[in-house]
């Protein structure tokens, strides 16, 4: 029997952790564009065909929320309390199957892909507000949208925190949680717009935590900026109902700038 010695020295092929095909596990092939080493180092665990599957929104046609599209929300509402905000991805059929095997079946795997994926959204943030993201952040800290109590412990994880933890280690940010749900709402996906807004109206509060208290007080500066990290933005109802908490909060000299990170865009 013929023995294939080079296959002795040839490197072992790992698994997509997608889809199970071999991964390309060569960071320098990935044709992505993210720059910090970390994410794209994760992502190159995934095949080939996955990678190129991704749907970046490489160019937001609505400077306010990032959509890829035109963005009827973003004319209809008469004020907004965040500045703007950012996606890494449409919210296309393949990224609903994988934000669900994370978020609803706990296929703890993809969380780091995920992750990785929304990497690419912040350093979109950072050059939309002239921050390149390799200098010093422009970011006082990041906080996630929380879960109500109830889901949470159906669920067992708050996705959008386990997404802010990734990037605060990649980029060197401060992760506070400093806003509380006050009650349940049922699935926001099969709801009008307006029924949206008026089930976001009210249900959070702030709880911002003595770190980062006593960091802004002693700040000298106007104002401080905060990003608040959620997987998906349809309406931006959530999101501007956080960031109008967050900018009420007494314990700010000033009220702060706030911003929107977000996995998806629907």
């Amino acid at each position: 029997m013929k023995l294939n010695i080079s296959s002795w020295f040839a490197p072992e092929q790992a698994a997509c952790p997608i889809c199970g095909r071999n991964s390309s596990n060569n960071i320098h092939s990935i044709a992505m564009p993210i720059h910090n080493p970390m994410p794209r180092k994760i992502l190159a665990s995934l095949c080939n065909s996955c990678q190129h599957a991704i749907p970046w929104i490489v160019h937001p046609v609505c400077r306010i929320c990032g959509r890829a599209e035109t963005c009827e929300d973003c004319v209809r509402r008469t004020a907004r309390h965040y500045s703007l905000s950012r996606c890494a991805v449409r919210y296309d059929d393949l990224m609903k199957e994988w934000l669900a095997l994370y978020k609803y079946r706990g296929d703890e795997k993809l969380e780091s892909i995920l992750a990785a994926m929304l990497s690419f959204g912040y350093e979109r943030l950072c050059l939309s507000i002239g921050s390149p993201y390799s200098k010093q952040s422009a970011f006082d800290t990041i906080t996630a949208v929380p879960l109500a109590p109830e889901r949470l412990q159906d669920r067992g994880f708050n996705q959008a925190e386990r997404l802010a933890l990734h990037l605060s280690r990649w980029y060197g940010l401060t992760y506070s949680p400093m806003l509380l749900r006050l009650r349940h709402t049922e699935k926001q996906s099969l709801k009008t717009r307006q029924s949206r807004v008026e089930d976001m109206r009210g249900n959070f509060a702030s709880v911002a935590s003595e770190s980062f208290s006593e960091r802004t007080l002693s700040n000298e500066s106007t104002h401080s900026k905060i990003i608040i990290i959620d997987d998906i933005y349809t309406t931006g109802s959530t999101l501007d109902e956080c960031a109008r908490v967050l900018r009420n909060t007494a314990t700010f000299k000033a009220q702060p700038e706030v911003y929107g990170l977000l996995w998806a865009r629907s």
